[in-house]
């Protein structure tokens, strides 16, 4: 990766590279240092990476993505009895699901009815 796309006449100023500026805003978002603690550790000026940030569209005062926690391990014996525990968990909550849909739509019908009302969007229209 290329730090400088040119540098500047001036001894203060360069101009670095899109490719780096991208690299170095990654790593203050997904990493776990401070903004300072990631401009002395790529060697940029202070308060570079809050420009950078803003000028790439990314709010840098609210919270930088968080890590997700590793997903539990199930531990599977050799009969799989977890396995099957699992799946019969599974298909409970799939036929709760399909019920509180079934009754959504017969609410739905029954207000169409009283109502005189059009609640579900017709497919052919735009």
């Amino acid at each position: 990766m290329e730090r400088y796309s040119r540098v500047s006449s001036s001894k203060w100023q360069s101009i670095y590279s899109e490719e780096f500026k991208r690299f170095v805003c990654n790593d203050y978002l997904t990493g776990s240092f401070t903004r300072r603690e990631v401009e002395v550790k790529h060697g940029i000026g202070n308060s570079r990476l809050t420009y950078w940030l803003r000028e790439m569209g990314y709010d840098y005062l609210k919270p930088r993505i968080v890590s997700l926690p590793d997903m539990k391990a199930v531990k599977i014996d050799a009969s799989g009895k977890e396995s099957q525990k699992s799946i019969t968990e599974l298909e409970r909550e799939l036929q709760e699901a399909n019920l509180l849909a079934e009754a959504y739509r017969k609410m739905i019908e029954i207000a169409e009815k009283e109502f005189k009302i059009n609640i579900v969007k017709k497919s052919s229209t735009k």
